[in-house]
């Protein structure tokens, strides 16, 4: 299937969060566990100050996979600039096909085009071996209090 890339607007932050409630579906959370996850991971409209969001749609005009993007690499060590992946949403219908892929690749090509050094991601733990195969690396965890446990970035250079 053939998708087109293009960056998403706050018009389309329903069928955004569609995706990402169909995406949460494939954690194999149980019931009230998913209906707080799929609240907690929402976005809205004032998502838009900090984050870039760009979106995969089918031939019909349907959004099959959600990227979301911010500069923030405060958790990076040493002199790292970034862009930070916030959330990698595919629709279950479109999983496993590549697509979380592509959004990944375009994230890496924006990084490049602003002369950033590396993508980071901070990740669930079932997800690290997906990023992992993607050819990002894992950062150690020197404060235990405060780092995210499951960080990983990719030179993009």
């Amino acid at each position: 299937m053939s998708y087109t890339l293009i960056q998403e607007t706050r018009e389309r932050l329903q069928a955004m969060n569609t995706v990402v409630a169909s995406s949460i579906t494939a954690w194999n959370l149980v019931g009230r566990l998913h209906r707080f996850s799929v609240e907690a991971y929402r976005y809205r409209e004032s998502d838009w100050i900090d984050h870039q969001f760009y979106g995969l749609r089918d031939q019909n005009n349907t959004l099959s996979a959600i990227l979301a993007l911010t500069n923030d690499a405060l958790e990076l060590p040493g002199d790292l600039s970034c862009l930070q992946i916030h959330g990698l949403y595919v629709h279950a219908n479109c999983q496993r096909q590549g697509v979380g892929q592509r959004l990944v690749d375009h994230a890496i090509h924006l990084a490049r085009t602003r002369d950033l050094n590396a993508v980071f991601v901070k990740s669930h733990q079932s997800a690290v071996s997906y990023f992992e195969k993607l050819e990002f690396q894992l950062i150690p965890v020197i404060d235990e209090v405060r780092d995210y446990p499951y960080r990983l970035v990719r030179s993009v250079i």
